[in-house]
């Protein structure tokens, strides 16, 4: 093994962390309080509209036509990003909204004025407004000729509305707010489809008298153009996407204006504050994704009483700033961000002019594999702590790939958000989202360079329940070439496939 899971740096870090929200208080939000400054043990209460925008496309931006990345496709994709988290951040700038994250091809925001109770409709009709203004400025750049183009992106956007907790998401100079709650999670399945528009949750619809039959999919109908002009009329925007264009021209970028250089792995002293589309990196690199399996019903269940609240609260605080340190102390990767319940990290071995493929994916999988003994140790010690109810319910869904990642910052200077993106983390993100809870799935170019000793953990890219303690015993029974050690794990891989979700496809 390359690195070791320090089982008591881990035990003594999650008592740290309980110990940080044995007290937490929840606050009802005001319209004067920064978001940004949240502290760990505390949440806000806040009745708002959540919007998700969601590019549908973003593989085809960041490939030729055959397929391929390159650094002119990666250039072409930060350059329509820059120019993305731009023109949204000055719209929720200018309509007095708040942004809460871009990750990936994701972008989060949230509309919470008019603040009064009696105002749903007034801010479900400024969302509208808003998420149409988006398409439009969105549309009005691809209609740029020459050089300037951005690419053909594909827009939709979901929306939801309704109570949300605001929390702390990342320490240091990461900090930014992150929502938990039902409107946050429908909003963002909503904007995950094939077709563009913008798409309402049923609560949403009917809070501006757009009921449908519970029969209709929700996800499945997208606002009309009538429907979508009253709400423009209702909120009546100052900002209009000729504001936006004129915006985007005070700090145009040409392509040849993005440079890519290699960073020296390991990527724990990668600091995203120092990239920016001069100094942006490009190489081969692991992306990981682990989020926690069936917290949003946990949130659910919780959130309408006030230990409930202070139980999410500690739950997440605990669970994800464990597995962060798994990743970034005990195994010299980078957390990019959180993404709610979920952490997207990064892990790359080699040196500053190449990657070592076969040592990175073994890395990242003894990465992932302590990471799961962490969560399943964060989850004992919280029920020690807390006597919390339903923690046993909770699992670990984990996906990673390695292939070709950009890595800088992408928006105006001085308010830029974290990007790392590239075709191997939309197959990341994927190979999570179709694992339950007790499932690690690896890519197929990363299980291709995996060590062959650790290759019989999985059946069909897939391991279940797969600890460090299991890594560690495969490790040294090829130490001691004790070939019976590696067909026991063998024989008994075929019930990995119960890990994964019934509409998984595996390639």
């Amino acid at each position: 093994m390359y690195y070791k899971w320090d089982k008591s740096r881990a035990e003594n870090h999650i008592d740290n962390l309980c110990e940080e929200v044995r007290e937490v208080t929840i606050k009802q939000y005001t319209r004067d309080k920064s978001l940004s400054n949240i502290k760990v043990n505390e949440a806000y209460a806040m009745d708002a509209v959540h919007l998700y925008v969601d590019i549908l496309n973003l593989e085809g931006i960041l490939t030729t036509q055959n397929g391929t990345e390159s650094d002119t496709t990666h250039q072409r994709a930060i350059r329509f990003f820059d120019s993305h988290v731009r023109a949204i951040k000055f719209i929720l700038a200018e309509t007095g909204s708040i942004f809460v994250d871009f990750h990936n091809q994701r972008l989060h925001a949230v509309i919470a004025k008019p603040y009064s109770k009696k105002k749903k409709k007034a801010r479900l009709d400024r969302a509208i407004a808003i998420a149409d203004l988006i398409m439009e400025s969105v549309q009005q750049q691809r209609e740029v000729v020459g050089d300037d183009a951005i690419e053909a992106a594909e827009i939709r956007i979901g929306i939801d509305t309704g109570l949300a907790l605001a929390v702390n998401n990342g320490r240091r100079s990461n900090r930014e707010p992150l929502f938990l709650g039902n409107p946050a999670n429908y909003a963002a399945k909503h904007a995950s489809g094939d077709t563009v528009g913008i798409y309402l949750t049923s609560k949403a619809r009917s809070v501006i008298n757009l009921s449908l039959d519970a029969s209709q999919d929700t996800k499945k109908i997208k606002l009309k153009t009538s429907e979508i002009e009253s709400s423009k009329q209702s909120a009546d925007l100052s900002v209009t996407p000729q504001d936006v264009s004129d915006e985007l021209k005070k700090n145009e970028k040409k392509l040849k204006d993005f440079q890519f250089s290699r960073t020296t792995p390991p990527l724990k002293k990668l600091e995203f504050d120092e990239l920016y589309y001069k100094s942006a990196k490009r190489q081969e690199i692991v992306s990981i994704y682990a989020d926690i399996d069936g917290f949003t019903n946990f949130v659910g269940k919780n959130i309408d009483s006030e230990e409930g609240k202070k139980n999410i609260v500690r739950a997440l605080h605990v669970l994800r700033s464990e597995m962060d340190d798994t990743l970034y102390s005990d195994h010299e990767g980078r957390r990019v961000r959180f993404i709610g319940d979920c952490l997207h990290g990064l892990i790359c071995e080699g040196s500053s002019k190449t990657t070592d493929f076969s040592k990175s994916v073994d890395v990242a999988t003894e990465a992932v594999s302590a990471i799961r003994s962490s969560f399943l140790m964060s989850l004992d010690k919280l029920g020690e702590y807390f006597d919390i109810e339903d923690l046993k319910k909770l699992g670990l869904a984990i996906g990673y790939e390695i292939g070709d990642v950009s890595l800088t910052r992408v928006g105006k200077i001085g308010d830029t958000s974290r990007y790392a993106i590239g075709v191997s983390t939309i197959e990341s993100e994927n190979a999570q989202k179709v694992c339950k809870g007790n499932a690690t799935k690896i890519g197929a170019n990363a299980y291709k360079y995996l060590s062959d000793n650790y290759k019989v953990l999985f059946k069909d890219q897939v391991a279940a329940d797969l600890t460090y303690d299991q890594v560690k015993s495969i490790d040294e029974a090829e130490s001691s070439k004790n070939e019976s050690t590696k067909g026991s794990f063998y024989d008994s891989a075929p019930h990995v496939q119960n890990g994964l979700k019934a509409h998984a496809k595996l390639k």
